[in-house]
């Protein structure tokens, strides 16, 4: 057997281009069989038992695990499918909704395109590699024989129809090792089916090895996709969850180093290979995350043998995809943090690092058990969720500079008809600094209003809408509940807003402020109105101001302040299930896209320039300076993480003595609380290079956001963002 994945590479890459340049699928046959409207658990069972008899079902022979079922997308989508055909089918008037999503998006308030978020989901992998999906099948016969609740049985009858439908699909997938094994010459395509027809039925019964595992966790992430019609793109805390199965299978004699670490790249290629990343999707974040260390569900911290496979396939494959998200804190291993530090060093740029001393206890101020809160994953870029959670967040983003803007310029009877609606509940006084502050408050809360109030009667009728009873296999309580989990069944539910621009917002107010107890306020809301045309002079004096967030300990305590007020803006306003919402500071990109949209700002910014990135200060100053001011934000009782992202000279990260340093560094800002760090370690002569002539470095890669990129494919006023996060 060849257990050398480089060399086995271009041979697995051609059997997926092979099947999956046929992509997508016509399944007619099944979606003319979906009614419209009518009671959605027909229409999820006649999509789940149609498609796990009628969707194709293919194996890659090369590669190992057997998982792929064609669920009619194209291949470079590594989710959804026929599993959207609920949705659709719905019979639900969404004109209510899409008039608020496009005005949000057309008025630069933000951006939401739907009434939920479908992207963000995990799900108890634990109980998944504990007991399968027969193990929820049987749990759901049992609590249906004595159930009275007619509702409460039929939902569980929908869930034990999905479990069947696993259980088909994976005798399907070893019927087709069957038909393919007496054609197969190749001695590792051999290896591979008789493997796939010796192993127990994954993910229907529990696995046995880390093999069985690995491709538990491939199918599951791919059958609720497709099936539930929701993005599963978080592959769990792989090393954690998979150690005990390699441990086992090598005191065992079933396995060897050098096979689990060839099993071990063959997973995490397989997003790059489905999706043909080097020829389609160079720059696309595709979402899928896997998650490395941090505590397990005692709270002892994980660093095992299946962690050094994974950073090793990380830093031999130069791996973009899927996203390294590595939980630490300031207890983990010394080891760990420099084996961190050294993956960084290379220059690849596909780490962030999320703190367990923030994250953990922010999940238990949101009512998680320890234990749940101890589950948590990144999950797409930096966000966190947890098992038996539905969160929704980084689904809505909201423009809180243009708030403030629009709060400065307009009063009542001056306001246009398209912002009227957002700001129906808001204030326009300005006769002061404070009634100016308490004014932004009003408007913010009031479009969050606007937003919840129109989202509300569609969260009502989620359930409806697009069940999802896979995923609520292993969400509890729905089981035991009989309820899904769009329709409330799981233990915990949170919404949560995404507020973008708040170190362009904080120096803005302070810059405000300023300008009020000099009297000259008046003066700064014209040379904002004229993009600073003919005020270069006080553009100048606020540009060079050192009364800002990250420059000023009294800067710093008015950004702990606001920071604290923006946590508490939306309380009291609530879902369609009576849900509060709640506010966080993650952005993703939104601090690029609406800043090239939105006007000149008090602070000294030009109109279309970016705002200060992430949970970052505008002017950012040096490395130890800025983790100790953005550390007073970490107070703000917010319901997700805000990122710390940060540059460094690739010149000067090299050597041991570097190594070190960056490890202590991250440790300092993991003493400090700061929930995520994004360290992109680059050098702007190669930036630059590249830039003015592509293909110098063609695989220069950089971290734009939450995700990674081939730099040479970004486009032309991304790479100028990203060099200035260097030379700024």
């Amino acid at each position: 057997m060849n257990f050398n994945f480089q060399q086995m590479k271009p041979v697995i890459q051609k059997d997926f281009d092979d099947i999956l340049d046929n992509y997508p699928t016509d399944l007619s046959r099944i979606t003319d069989l979906i009614p419209v409207g009518g009671d959605p658990y027909e229409r999820k069972r006649i999509i789940v038992e149609n498609a796990a008899e009628l969707c194709p079902v293919h194996l890659f022979g090369h590669y190992p695990f057997a998982f792929e079922i064609d669920v009619g997308e194209v291949r470079e989508v590594c989710y959804y499918g026929i599993g959207n055909e609920c949705y659709r089918r719905s019979g639900v008037d969404f004109s209510a909704l899409s008039a608020l999503t496009k005005a949000v998006n057309e008025q630069n308030m933000g951006s939401a395109h739907n009434f939920t978020d479908f992207i963000h989901r995990t799900l108890d992998h634990d109980k998944l590699l504990r007991e399968g999906f027969k193990g929820v099948y049987e749990t759901c016969a049992r609590l249906n024989e004595y159930e009275p609740d007619e509702s409460k049985r039929r939902y569980r009858e929908l869930v034990m129809t999905c479990c069947k439908a696993v259980e088909k699909i994976g005798l399907r997938l070893r019927e087709k090792a069957r038909e393919m094994l007496p054609g197969a010459a190749d001695e590792d395509v051999r290896y591979n089916l008789e493997r796939i027809i010796a192993s127990v039925n994954t993910p229907w019964e529990p696995p046995v090895t880390m093999f069985d595992a690995l491709n538990t966790i491939l199918c599951t992430t791919l059958f609720i996709s497709g099936l539930d019609g929701v993005e599963m793109n978080a592959y769990g805390a792989l090393d954690r969850l998979i150690d005990p199965f390699y441990r086992r299978d090598l005191a065992e004699g079933r396995i060897t180093e050098e096979e689990a670490y060839f099993l071990i790249q063959c997973f995490l290629h397989k997003t790059d290979l489905h999706c043909h990343f080097n020829e389609v999707r160079k720059t696309y974040d595709n979402g899928v995350s896997v998650m490395i260390g941090g505590c397990d569900l005692e709270g002892k911290p994980v660093f095992n043998a299946v962690t050094d496979l994974l950073l090793r396939a990380y830093t031999d494959n130069k791996l973009i995809n899927p996203k390294l998200n590595a939980r630490a804190s300031a207890s983990s291993p010394r080891e760990y943090i420099e084996r961190l530090a050294a993956l960084a060093q290379t220059g690849n740029n596909n780490l962030i690092l999320q703190n367990d001393d923030y994250i953990i206890p922010m999940f238990e101020r949101m009512g998680l058990s320890t234990e749940d809160a101890r589950t948590y994953v990144g999950n797409g870029c930096q966000e966190v969720i947890c098992r038996n959670q539905i969160h929704s967040r980084a689904f809505v983003y909201l423009n809180m500079v243009k708030v403030l803007l629009d709060t400065i310029k307009y009063d009542e009877a001056s306001l246009p008809e398209g912002l009227a609606a957002f700001y129906r509940y808001g204030s326009f006084r300005k006769d002061s600094y404070e009634a100016l502050y308490a004014s932004f408050m009003a408007n913010l809360r009031s479009l969050i209003r606007t937003v919840a109030e129109t989202f509300a009667p569609y969260e009502k009728i989620h359930h409806t809408i697009n069940p999802e009873p896979m995923l609520s296999s292993f969400t509890d309580d729905c089981i035991a509940a009989g309820r899904d989990m769009a329709d409330g069944g799981a233990r915990y539910n949170h919404k949560t807003v995404s507020m973008v621009g708040f170190g362009t917002l904080c120096d803005s107010f302070l810059s405000l402020r300023r300008a009020y107890a000099k009297g000259n306020e008046k003066e700064l809301f014209r040379a904002i109105e004229a993009d600073f045309e003919g005020y270069d002079a006080l553009r100048r004096s606020l540009n060079a101001e050192t009364d800002r967030f990250g420059h000023s300990e009294e800067a710093d305590a008015y950004a702990a302040g606001l920071a604290h007020d923006l946590a508490e803006v939306s309380r009291g306003i609530y879902n369609g299930r009576g849900i509060e919402w709640r506010t966080s500071l993650f952005t993703y990109y939104q601090f690029k896209w609406f800043g090239q949209r939105t006007g000149a700002t008090p602070d000294g910014r030009k109109a279309g320039e970016a705002f200060s990135r992430q949970m970052n200060m505008a002017k950012m100053p040096a490395l130890t300076s800025a983790a100790l001011s953005m550390s007073v934000l970490t107070g703000a009782d917010f319901n997700d993480v805000g990122m710390f992202d940060f540059s460094l000279p690739l010149t000067v990260s090299a050597g041991e003595a570097a190594k070190k340093a960056l490890a202590d560094y991250f440790l300092t800002c993991l003493q400090l609380k700061l929930p995520v760090l994004q360290p992109n370690v680059a050098d702007v002569k190669t930036m630059m290079e590249e830039r003015q002539k592509k293909g110098t470095h063609p695989d220069l890669v950089v971290r734009v956001c939450g995700y990674s990129a081939l730099f040479s494919e970004l486009p032309a006023d991304t790479q100028d963002e990203i060099i200035g996060r260097l030379i700024s």
